[in-house]
């Protein structure tokens, strides 16, 4: 039975804090010697090989091979952007969407906030290649070739991972358009070709009565363009992103950040999810830090992401909440500590909560607390879903013996058959909850993991009990860590094997304090817009 939901006034969604750099080309450089620590670029330093003593060869053969394991074997991979010199600037003008003519200008045009390159090289690849097929998860390769030769084209040339996995022979496609009439070098190519190539070769699927919009993001989890966004004929637009899956954007703008990526993720599902690749799999992502909140903890950080499971999908980040933050949550929270309720199955009905669930919840709302709102951020921020999507804070306090059950946090519409209000929640399995941010306020020496029955796709047990906490991942509750699980797959389709529970608290004196944001599949107005 999943855990009820807090209803409150709708409010406006608003979009993910990701933070978009300044290009200035979408080309990629021209190779020069450099060495690439975390996105950053430093050139080598020359150095004589007669200023350096013999004897000391060996030496720094060895610190050379110690520190290739320290940095290059234990730190996490880092994703090599570029920040380009120049910019291209794609200019439409056309009396309609599927002719729009596409002109390379020079950079005397007025600069764009266009995404970071991110060339397809081996290392790039690593970071979203899976051995196995996720369906649902695409990899693209962009290339723009600029073909200065008398036919004047232009082309954009694609190399597709579909699932996510290496091709056993890679084929590649290309969109060339044609030169314009005044012989200067242009085309006419717009987004809508593009949407048909991927639909075509990618195998998306059109949105329906239970399918959300796919949808196109950078590596870094930038929204790019969706599959029913509206496409207009000027160079720049001006929409409600965080309407998500409703952006306006100018056919100019989105080719011009499709090629200026160089890699995109498709996301069936239209949401983006951080792709597992491995277990121990690790990445550094950049959080972006809260415009107008004027709090200490509110700054730019880096963390890193671990991938703790496959199936279900189950990442953990340390040093999300600083133990000040956690301490202000919890106590803030204390005052209004109820014991938890659940949202009934139509075979559950009349059935007390306690029967699955004994913890106490409380629910915080964001408005006129920095902290809090600053969390609210930096939430949206590490997800890369708009903070329109989120479900008010719930707290929760679990005391000696007390648990949850495995549950699911979707709504199963099998399940709420006689239940018009979660029905109409869900749109008859349209939007559901799509992924739970789950922090750990304090530490429990014993007991109290969040438990995961089904990981590695293991069949529950003849006779299984939900609240046997013998088999699974177990996760120990560490303060200020945080774990993404999610419900939904990368199709946006229920995920059983999400399920997970809350194992009792063993030791007398252990409280676990914890909380959480349920994160939808579309904008809901649970939470107040900025």
């Amino acid at each position: 039975t999943p855990p009820t939901i807090l209803r409150s006034q709708p409010g406006r969604p608003s979009p993910a804090i990701v933070s978009s750099l300044l290009l200035t080309s979408n080309m990629p450089p021209k190779k020069e010697e450099a060495t690439k620590t975390n996105g950053s670029s430093k050139k080598l330093s020359p150095t004589s090989a007669s200023s350096t003593p013999q004897k000391s060869n060996g030496l720094s053969i060895f610190v050379a091979v110690i520190a290739f394991f320290a940095l290059g074997v234990l730190s996490p991979p880092s994703l090599h952007t570029v920040r380009h010199v120049t910019t291209t600037h794609l200019d439409l003008s056309s009396s309609s969407l599927s002719t729009a003519d596409v002109t390379v200008q020079s950079t005397n045009k007025k600069l764009q906030l266009l995404p970071p390159h991110t060339p397809c090289t081996s290392s790039n690849l690593a970071n979203y290649i899976h051995d196995t097929p996720v369906p649902g998860l695409h990899i693209v390769c962009i290339e723009s070739l600029l073909n200065f030769d008398a036919d004047n084209t232009n082309t954009l040339r694609f190399a597709l991972f579909q699932n996510a996995i290496r091709p056993k022979l890679y084929q590649r496609k290309k969109i060339t358009a044609r030169a314009t009439q005044n012989g200067g070098v242009g085309s006419t190519m717009d987004w809508h070709q593009v949407k048909q190539l991927l639909v075509n070769e990618l195998g998306l699927m059109p949105e329906g009565p239970r399918q959300q919009p796919w949808a196109v993001f950078t590596p870094l989890g930038q929204r790019i363009v969706g599959e029913n966004d509206v496409v207009t004929r000027g160079e720049n637009s001006s929409g409600d992103d965080d309407k998500h899956n409703s952006v306006m954007k100018s056919n100019t703008q989105i080719l011009q950040e499709l090629a200026s990526s160089g890699m995109v993720l498709v996301f069936q599902g239209g949401n983006w999810r951080w792709p597992g690749v491995r277990e121990g799999f690790q990445r550094n992502i950049e959080l972006s830090p809260t415009l107008d909140i004027d709090v200490s903890p509110n700054e730019k950080r880096n963390i890193t992401i671990e991938t703790l499971s496959m199936t279900p999908l189950v990442v953990s980040i340390k040093g999300f909440l600083t133990d000040q933050e956690c301490d202000h949550i919890a106590t803030k929270a204390e005052p209004s500590m109820q014991y938890s309720g659940v949202s009934l199955k139509d075979a559950d009905k009349g059935k007390a909560a306690s029967n699955w669930r004994t913890s106490q919840s409380a629910f915080l709302y964001s408005n006129r607390d920095p902290i809090l709102t600053a969390i609210d951020h930096r939430t949206a921020s590490l997800s890369r879903v708009p903070k329109g999507h989120q479900e008010v804070l719930q707290v929760l306090r679990y005391g000696t013996t007390e648990k949850y059950d495995a549950h699911h946090d979707y709504f199963d519409p099998r399940d709420y058959q006689s239940d018009p209000n979660t029905m109409n929640l869900i749109q008859r399995g349209k939007r559901n909850r799509f992924a739970t941010v789950f922090w750990y306020l304090t530490t429990v020496k014993e007991g109290g993991e969040t438990i995961f029955p089904q990981y590695r796709n293991k069949p529950l047990p003849r006779g299984y009990v939900h609240s046997d906490c013998r088999q699974g991942l177990k996760v120990k509750p560490q303060k200020g860590k945080v774990i993404i699980f999610y419900s939904l797959d990368d199709r946006g389709q229920m995920d059983p094997l999400s399920l997970h529970g809350a194992c009792p608290v063993i030791g007398e004196d252990d409280i676990k304090w914890a909380a959480n944001k349920w994160i939808w599949s579309a904008p809901m107005g649970f939470t107040a817009d900025d």
